[in-house]
């Protein structure tokens, strides 16, 4: 584990605080950790254009993001790939949920010592990491998705449509 942030093989455990940032947000503003708005969990992560396992799951965040945001729900892109990169990902796959966007170096990806993308963290409104992991973990992924719906009233979403096919697990 690091000094700075308590990763262990580059993910941070539950129960520790995930470490504050601002970074750009695509479409203007700016995007916090921590949140002061926050009530519910919010869900961010981490992920770079062509990582394979980001594109996996990117429809999935959408879905996510759709089944939750009426209520008040979150789901947090942070890209690793500038605004241009943030914002051709956004347009190819449909996404609406905010995108923040790391620096050059990813000096908040090197804060929580990411060694794969997707990264995932599920946090409270006091900071606090519920839940985290890297890569797609098919139980993992819904279980997150459960609980950040469940923090804002609303119920567990449908990630997964009829005739689609998702590994158990792929490594980011």
């Amino acid at each position: 584990m690091t000094a700075s942030s308590g990763a262990k093989d580059g993910v941070i455990p539950p129960g520790l605080p995930a470490p504050g940032f601002t970074l750009p947000a695509m479409g203007g503003g700016e995007i916090s950790l921590p949140d002061p708005s926050a009530r519910g969990l919010s869900l961010y992560v981490f992920y770079k254009n062509t990582c394979p396992t980001c594109r996996l799951i990117a429809p999935l965040l959408q879905r996510l993001a759709d089944a939750t945001a009426g209520v008040g729900g979150r789901v947090i892109g942070i890209s690793q790939d500038g605004m241009d990169g943030a914002r051709s990902f956004s347009q190819e796959f449909g996404l609406t949920f905010p995108i923040a966007v790391d620096g050059p170096g990813w000096p908040v990806s090197s804060q929580y010592d990411l060694v794969a993308v997707p990264t995932l963290y599920l946090v409270d409104a006091a900071g606090t990491i519920r839940s985290s992991g890297a890569g797609f973990h098919k139980e993992r992924f819904e279980g997150m998705g459960r609980d950040l719906a469940a923090s804002w009233g609303a119920p567990a979403p449908g990630l997964y449509r009829d005739g689609e096919s998702y590994p158990e697990m792929k490594p980011g």
